[in-house]
């Protein structure tokens, strides 16, 4: 239970409160994504949460620690957010099924109003594909303390930038139950945090999945 709070408090600290809409791509929409140019956002880091036994037992007072922590960890691993993959991968996606043409260069936002998104985007891409990483972190097992899994969460949606609307909106998620075969902490972040990095890109992997059958309808 400590855990669980502590874990929705950092949270809520770390991605705000941010409202998914959850809205399939209307496939009477077709027509208009076929041939017009899609490009992609890309965000500054979020803060990441590195939660222990110890930063978890001083409940709110220790969240700073958490996001003090994790964030030196992804800076020194240079460990990078899976958002940016994920809204490739989407882009490429409408692509390859409806015939848009993906321009490979981001479009760099710093906010999530859909007016100031399709502005960035003006003259540069009819549609594009935002992705926001709401929740990264890893946090020990309730059961098992001495092992760790990563969690990840992340809000994406198709903004057309002519008529500054979401057409699509979808969220995806991923957090292992099991905690057999998970790593310790040194493990985790040996060798440059390479067993983080990789849970990250199957959380990635995860969420193009999911995108593509409840957002995309693919």
């Amino acid at each position: 239970m400590r855990t669980l709070i502590s874990l929705l408090v950092v949270t809520t600290l770390t991605s705000g409160c941010v409202s998914i809409n959850r809205l399939p791509l209307d496939g009477k929409l077709a027509p208009t994504l076929k041939d017009q140019v899609i490009t992609h956002t890309v965000r500054e880091k979020p803060s990441f949460v590195a939660m222990t036994p110890g930063s978890a037992a001083l409940g709110i007072l220790g969240a700073a620690a958490m996001i003090s922590q994790g964030n030196s960890i992804i800076r020194e691993n240079k460990v990078a957010d899976p958002a940016d993959s994920i809204a490739a991968d989407v882009a490429k996606l409408l692509s390859e099924q409806h015939g848009t043409r993906f321009v490979t260069s981001p479009i760099s936002v710093n906010s999530n109003n859909v007016a100031q998104i399709a502005t960035a985007v003006s003259g540069k891409a009819r549609f594009v594909v935002d992705v926001e990483t709401l929740d990264w972190s890893f946090v020990y097992f309730p059961t098992d303390w001495s092992h760790y899994r990563v969690s990840y969460r992340a809000r994406a949606r198709v903004i057309d930038a002519d008529s500054k609307t979401v057409i699509a909106e979808g969220a995806c998620q991923r957090m292992p139950d099991q905690a057999a075969n998970a790593p310790t902490y040194d493990e985790l972040l040996a060798a440059e945090a390479t067993l983080l990095k990789k849970e990250l890109a199957l959380a990635a992997e995860a969420c193009v999945k999911t995108l593509r059958t409840e957002m995309l309808v693919l």
